[in-house]
């Protein structure tokens, strides 16, 4: 499906893209859920919102409702969720600040990096950066660790776990970081069209 003509006083969103805005739209349940230290509707929260994560692209490819609005789309709402819950963990003190830094500063980078590609190709395309992906289910799969030490698990093996787990994220930040100032030097550097909005 073609974005051509996209207008937001008309957007004809998809079933995936209606999916995709759920997590938007459960998303102040989830941090009122964090705050008020309610387990039960964070964890089903946090299940629903990874659940339309996980559907909302194959549902778009089987309805062949697949277009650079829905990419976007999703992308924008994932980040949104990702550092919103990030830094709602390290308000409640269970993300140390130099952990929350660290992801902070990729949060960052991508930004800049997604905005400039937009804004120097003129067309609703994100950059593909390589480890991208591995970045955002690493994320994703910190979230729930990050959800059970906050309400649940005490113990030093949940910390070790947590450390482990940050490490793998860390490392993939690192080599993520290193596409993001490729792209961002192209972009800076040259006239050509950023390689995704071709």
């Amino acid at each position: 499906m073609s974005d051509a003509g996209f207008s937001w006083k008309d957007p004809r969103f998809t079933y995936a893209d209606a999916l995709t805005g759920a997590r938007l739209l459960l998303l102040p349940y989830l941090l009122y859920a964090l705050a008020a230290s309610l387990p039960g509707l964070a964890t089903a929260t946090l299940a629903a919102m990874i659940g339309t994560d996980l559907v909302d692209g194959p549902i778009a490819r089987r309805t062949g409702q697949v277009r650079p609005f829905g990419s976007v789309f999703d992308s924008t709402v994932d980040f949104v969720v990702i550092y919103s819950l990030f830094t709602t963990f390290f308000a409640l003190g269970v993300l140390p600040w130099w952990k929350w830094l660290v992801i902070a500063v990729i949060g960052c980078v991508i930004a800049a990096t997604q905005i400039a590609t937009v804004r120097k190709g003129r067309v609703l395309a994100l950059a593909p950066v390589r480890y991208g992906r591995l970045v955002g289910q690493l994320q994703f799969a910190y979230l729930p660790l990050l959800l059970a030490r906050t309400f649940w698990v005490k113990a030093a093996w949940a910390v070790t776990a947590d450390d482990m787990l940050f490490g793998l994220l860390a490392v993939a930040i690192v080599a993520s970081l290193v596409d993001h100032a490729g792209i961002i030097r192209r972009l800076l550097g040259t006239g050509d069209r950023p390689e995704a909005a071709r």
